[in-house]
């Protein structure tokens, strides 16, 4: 094409000294100006032609590359949205996790001192048992030794009311 846009304004400088020189042509040099002008003009329009096509065919371009570009600026926009939504979704996410966790240490920090009080009360437990086997040990030696007393002063009793009965016989 620019070898024939490049021929075309070869031709228009042709043109322009032929018109000049109009004046003075013959009658025949007229009618063979006018065939190589028609030509001219027939490469012109064909030029034209060539050229409105092209125009037209860059315009339906430009709108098919504007339609893209429209079509690309929505699909960042709902992109843009989207990610907006997940990265919502996902502080909530966080939040939710976090409360959890801070559950699951609540949970474990009451189940740990639960744990505690039991050991405290199983320690505490046998500690009592183990008193209560020592009271109960020492409470079973002074029975034992209060019912020895208790024989022996019977014993006594017995011989003292017997004494005391043969005495006053």
């Amino acid at each position: 094409m620019d070898a024939l846009n490049g021929s075309m304004i070869e031709e228009i400088g042709d043109l322009e000294e032929i018109l000049k020189d109009v004046s003075q042509m013959s009658h025949e040099d007229m009618k063979r100006q006018n065939r190589n002008l028609q030509k001219f003009l027939v490469k012109v329009i064909d030029l034209l032609k060539e050229k409105t096509d092209r125009c037209s065919t860059q315009e339906k371009h430009i709108e098919a590359l504007t339609l893209q570009t429209k079509s690309l600026k929505e699909v960042v926009q709902i992109t843009k949205h989207m990610l907006e939504i997940r990265n919502t979704e996902v502080n909530h996410m966080s939040e939710d996790l976090e409360s959890l966790q801070a559950k699951i240490n609540d949970e474990r920090n009451r189940h740990g001192a639960i744990i505690e009080k039991m050991n405290q009360a199983a320690k505490l437990n046998d500690e009592l048992r183990a008193e209560y086997k020592q009271q109960s040990e020492r409470f079973e030696k002074m029975r034992v030794k209060y019912d020895e007393r208790f024989n022996i002063i019977t014993e006594e009793n017995k011989i003292l009311k017997e004494a005391l009965s043969n005495t006053e016989v």
